[in-house]
C-alpha cells in the first residue's frame, strides 16, 4: 500500500523518506533522542540534496522551523519535508 502522504518529487520525497526512515526507529528510545535523530536524519538529507542539485543546503536552525511549521499536522513529515524544499529554492538572481 502506497503512503498517501509521500511527495512525488525530489528533493521533497528524499527528505520524507529519510524522516520516515529514523522516525520507524522510535521505539525503545525516549523521545528527546527521536527527536534529535530525526532532525539530524532530515538535515543530512537536505544538505546531500542541496550538494547534488545547486540548491540552497538549509540551516539547523531552518530544519528546526520548517519542522515547527508542519507540527501538528495529519501530513507532518511531508509537509516538513515540503517547507523544508522551498527553503533550497534558488533564489532568482543569485549564484548558488
Amino acid at each position: 500500500m502506497r503512503d498517501i502522504f509521500e511527495p512525488r518529487f525530489e528533493p521533497a520525497k528524499s527528505i520524507y523518506l529519510a524522516f520516515q526512515g529514523e522516525a520507524a526507529k522510535r521505539k525503545g528510545r525516549k523521545v528527546e533522542e527521536w527527536v534529535k535523530a530525526e532532525r539530524e536524519a532530515v538535515f543530512r538529507e537536505c544538505t546531500q540534496q542541496a550538494q547534488m542539485r545547486g540548491l540552497h543546503s538549509p540551516t539547523m536552525d531552518e530544519v528546526t522551523a520548517a519542522e515547527r511549521y508542519a507540527m501538528g499536522s495529519i501530513d507532518y513529515g511531508a509537509k516538513w519535508a515540503y517547507q523544508l524544499a522551498r527553503v533550497m529554492e534558488p533564489v532568482a538572481g543569485q549564484a548558488h
